[in-house]
């Protein structure tokens, strides 16, 4: 018998399409009439979450940075406010944000691709880091008690999703909020999200090069005296002195080259983990946003129709239990939003003691009215 996955450090987000969510609950024997107010339900709120995105992007174009539109308005936004609305959708989207204590530890830590880098936040007015799903990703590296010839597991947390809010205090030179997505970032690699970082070589490198160059130099050093004590053509000497001003080039050029490594390999995982970008961010968030709204509400409804259910405990132990029988897959579901959700498109009778939903007609009829609304207010 295989063992049942388990996502439950991806906070509440639900790890399922919202096409095949409705394809699994059609097969589970819900009557006709419901499955209608599922399909008004998924409408309603994909023209509200359309909305909010005209909203938030409008929001935003003052505070751009890659904006080539002519302004609707005065420059003059508010900034904090489009912040916390930002804030409000990636909640929406199942995001939770890191505190400061978090991110600070992450820093604390050394990066196993071996690089150490160094963040200046004084030049930032607002930093948000947001993420989504967390599991552990082991690593091999040389122990160094092992004088580096054996490895050890290290293993490492790992945010599925993460989101990089920036906004500089230096607005005149570096203006707008500044916005990025990743995907499978190592706890550690968090410094290398930032534009200002700054690669520094690791200890063990500069003693290695310290070492290796120290007795090249001293060598090469004592070479060139012996060579300019003991010539008498001075072409013997020019050659002497070009031979040692090119080994000390050439250890200085060792630490220009370890850097450069360094740098290709920020510039190579940075690549390969971006999602998106500012204005573009916005879209993947409103579209992630509503597609876990759209999944919890018709989960929630699907259930309190086809089961008995009391109140919240019983609906949300009722839906993991469900996604559970249905996708061998564990989730952590929101069940608060969910009844908020249905309490707001007035689909429960209420929220307190036992949940009951009104009758499918009544409801269909209320939803359809909406969708005209919507439909008559585009004319």
């Amino acid at each position: 018998m295989s063992t049942p996955s388990s996502i439950s450090q991806f906070d509440h987000f639900i790890p399922v399409s919202t096409s095949g969510l409705v394809h699994k609950i059609e097969q589970s024997g819900l009557s006709e009439p419901h499955l209608k107010v599922i399909h008004l339900l998924r409408q309603v709120l994909a023209y509200r979450f359309y909305q909010r995105l005209i909203a938030l992007k409008k929001q935003y174009q003052p505070f751009n940075p890659d904006r080539e539109l002519l302004l609707d308005e005065p420059l003059e936004g508010d900034a904090k406010s489009c912040i916390n609305e930002l804030r409000k959708l990636l909640i929406a989207a199942n995001y939770s944000e890191l505190n400061q204590r978090q991110i600070e530890i992450a820093l604390e830590k050394t990066s196993p691709y071996g690089l150490e880098i160094s963040i200046n936040f004084d030049h930032f007015a607002d930093i948000a880091l947001f993420y989504r799903g967390k599991s552990n990703k082991s690593f091999q590296v040389r122990d160094w008690k092992h004088l580096f010839l054996k490895k050890r597991t290290v293993n490492l947390l790992r945010y599925q999703r993460l989101f990089l809010l920036i906004r500089y205090k230096d607005s005149a030179s570096k203006p707008g909020i500044h916005l990025k997505l990743f995907k499978d970032i190592l706890r550690p690699d968090l410094e290398m999200l930032f534009p200002n970082s700054q690669v520094r070589i690791k200890t063990f490198d500069k003693l290695k090069i310290g070492i290796t160059g120290g007795g090249g130099t001293a060598g090469g050093l004592f070479a060139t005296i012996s060579k300019i004590t003991a010539a008498v053509n001075p072409w013997t000497i020019v050659i002497a002195v070009t031979g040692f001003v090119m080994l000390i080039w050439r250890q200085i050029s060792k630490i220009f080259i370890q850097k450069t490594r360094y740098m290709a390999t920020l510039a190579q995982n940075l690549y390969f983990h971006n999602l998106d970008n500012n204005a573009g961010a916005i879209t993947y968030l409103v579209d992630l946003a509503r597609q876990e709204e759209i999944k919890e509400a018709i989960l929630a409804y699907a259930l309190l129709n086809s089961r008995k259910i009391a109140d919240k405990n019983e609906l949300d132990n009722a839906c993991e239990q469900w996604f559970m029988e249905h996708f061998d897959t564990q989730i952590d579901f929101d069940v608060s939003d969910a009844v908020d959700k249905l309490m707001q498109l007035k689909i429960l009778d209420n929220d307190q003691g036992p949940l009951k939903c009104k009758p499918p007609s009544e409801i269909s009829q209320q939803l359809s009215q909406q969708w005209q609304t919507f439909t008559d207010y585009v004319k």
